[in-house]
């Protein structure tokens, strides 16, 4: 015992040396995932987060029997233009926005499109269509 006890005591300065930095952990696949573009609209890059936030706050107005600002937003978007979209209709559309969710100001070019049970259908986009048409966004 005593051997143990003075083998200890002589490696306790060598743990006190020993580097204390900290190492990093790999940045999880979920959180680069909620980074990169999950959909495209013209130029415009979208996260998954920015995506979902747009429709959740669009689908609430729709509950709640409202629109942005007093604007026009959300609306029943009419798919004139034939798009296959992810989940059925009645479709309602409200802009997407790079920066922050829409809140009454300029909607831009962009669009989320969710159903009335608020399931996304998909992204659309002014940009590159012709006239007040729409084309898809990359990425559904």
């Amino acid at each position: 015992m005593k051997f143990l006890s003075a083998f200890l005591l002589a490696l306790a300065p060598l743990a006190l040396a020993l580097p204390t930095s900290v190492i990093e952990t790999p940045v999880e696949a979920e959180e680069i995932a909620e980074r990169a573009c999950y959909v495209t609209c013209g130029s415009n890059c979208y996260t998954s987060a920015q995506v979902t936030a747009a429709r959740n706050s669009g689908y609430n107005y729709v509950k709640q029997g409202g629109t942005a600002g007093g604007g026009s937003y959300p609306h029943v978007y009419n798919n004139y233009e034939g798009f296959d979209f992810l989940v059925s209709g009645t479709y309602y559309e409200f802009p997407l926005l790079p920066s922050g969710t829409y809140t009454g100001s300029s909607p831009g070019p962009d669009r989320v499109i969710f159903n009335k049970s608020g399931a996304r259908a998909g992204e659309i986009t002014h940009t590159g269509a012709s006239g007040n048409a729409f084309v898809a966004c990359s990425g559904w």
